[in-house]
């Protein structure tokens, strides 16, 4: 198992994760990074999101935006 780290990138913020998580290969933890997006990706103050993908020494595996899906989500919401 490799240990991963997801860093939050929004507007000009950025939030950097200092104790990661363990995922088996690196398509577990871009698909853990992709969750991560979508759930934060729902509140409309963050639809500028992305998450990092990265090793501790390793450069960014993956940049993962929320999918065009929650942006769907959120105008059905409104639209009730």
């Amino acid at each position: 198992m490799e240990h991963y780290f997801f860093d939050l990138h929004f507007g000009g913020e950025q939030v950097v994760d200092e104790d990661g998580v363990d995922h088996f290969d690196v398509g577990s933890a871009v698909y853990y990074g992709q969750r991560i997006a979508d759930k934060i990706g729902r509140d409309s103050d963050y639809r500028s999101l992305t998450v990092h993908v990265r090793t501790f020494d390793g450069p960014v595996l993956a940049i993962v935006a929320a999918s065009a899906g929650r942006g769907y989500e959120q105008l059905a919401l409104i639209g009730r």
